[in-house]
């Protein structure tokens, strides 16, 4: 009698063959790379005095760094949410397949990502571009970056941020409203085993511009939050995703939050996250003083993944709980064209108690991981 394989014990079987064909590739990558002549040093991203402004400058031997924007927009007649994300990466530290990238470029490429949410509307939609495509401008002696009709530059305490993309228009200023947040005390942490990162946050900034969706043109105000992140690259890291929430709270305070998953799930032992006190001044959260409980789940009708959807934050030493819920259920970025791993990252609502009085705010939640589809798997193994 024909007795079915569980499709877990498949899994399993397929992702051990996986890991032991990715280790092979990895060891003729590395003999590949080794022989390589004239090879960049890259910044093996260490701790050190990180100076402002310059640490935001785009920096040319960093194996990867971002400049991540994400805000809620409105006027009389509509509410968005909006990602505006400049990435810059090296060729040396990326491979494809057994062959570094560097035998095909030599010189660092930007990718550049914007979302846009209509909270009324309940829409959603996304575009990415590549340097590899298009042309691009990178200044390393200020943050000033270009790709293609998409541009920020960072001058006179301001950001401006401009694109023209089949989504849509878009024209911002931005003004900090906090000095510079630097995260895990120093801007420095080994957020994973040999997992190194400088983090850097401007959590609250007035935002101002125009928004051109189709025929429709819209004057909007708002605030937004920004993010810079330089990284060094690991290849077959155990890191597999994460978590990450942005909150910006009504009383003039903000939370950043991460957890951080392997390839067993979430992990407790690398979490944390910043509170920003209205002076400006920071409280460092850790594993012990935050719980975060998923409420419901989420199965995207285009993948068949599942996400948590909805969640519980309670930091008692804060005396803080709160409830973040999506403005929309489905922001999902799922076109194997633009992003090969799939992943969840949406604007939301907050609701909850403070202090024992109520409290409301504005969130960004960012879910990677949840992937598990066998191509992805195969497309990891290839670049990883």
């Amino acid at each position: 009698m024909h007795r079915s394989i569980p499709l877990k014990r498949l899994n399993h079987f397929g992702n051990w063959i996986l890991d032991k064909l990715e280790q092979k590739e990895l060891k003729v990558y590395q003999k590949l790379l080794a022989r390589e002549k004239n090879k960049t040093l890259l910044d093996s991203v260490q701790q050190k005095e990180l100076k402002f402004p310059e640490i935001l400058y785009p920096q040319q031997n960093m194996p990867v760094e971002w400049w991540y924007f994400t805000g809620h927009l409105q006027n009389k007649e509509q509410k968005f949410g909006y990602e505006f994300c400049f990435f810059k990466f090296h060729p040396q530290a990326l491979r494809a397949g057994i062959i570094p990238l560097n035998k095909i470029r030599k010189e660092p490429f930007l990718v550049f990502h914007f979302a846009l949410t209509d909270k009324k509307e309940q829409k959603f939609d996304y575009v990415q571009e590549s340097g590899m495509s298009f042309p691009q401008n990178i200044n390393y002696n200020q943050l000033n970056l270009k790709l293609d009709h998409s541009s920020f530059i960072f001058e006179k305490d301001k950001f401006s941020l401009s694109t023209k993309n089949k989504i849509a228009d878009l024209s911002l200023e931005l003004k900090p409203e906090t000095k510079i947040i630097k995260h895990f005390s120093s801007g420095f942490a080994e957020m994973f085993p040999q997992q190194r990162t400088y983090y850097l946050s401007y959590p609250r900034m007035s935002t101002k511009g125009e928004l051109q969706v189709g025929s429709k043109r819209y004057a909007v105000t708002g605030t937004s939050w920004f993010d810079h992140q330089k990284m060094n690259m690991l290849h077959h890291s155990p890191l597999r995703g994460w978590e990450w929430f942005s909150l910006i709270l009504e009383d003039k305070t903000e939370l950043m939050f991460f957890v951080l998953r392997t390839k067993k799930g979430l992990t407790r032992k690398h979490l944390g996250g910043t509170f920003i006190k209205k002076d400006g001044n920071i409280i460092h959260l850790s594993q012990k003083d935050a719980l975060i409980k998923p409420l419901s789940i989420w199965k995207s009708p285009h993948t068949g993944i599942v996400y948590p959807s909805g969640w519980k934050m309670s930091i008692p030493r804060l005396r803080l709980d709160l409830i973040i819920s999506p403005e929309v259920k489905d922001q999902e970025l799922h076109d194997r064209g633009i992003t090969p791993i799939a992943y969840w990252e949406g604007a939301c609502k907050v609701e909850g108690n403070k202090n024992g009085k109520k409290i409301k705010g504005q969130s960004y939640v960012e879910l990677v991981g949840y992937d598990k589809r066998l191509s992805t798997r195969l497309f990891q193994s290839f670049v990883d």
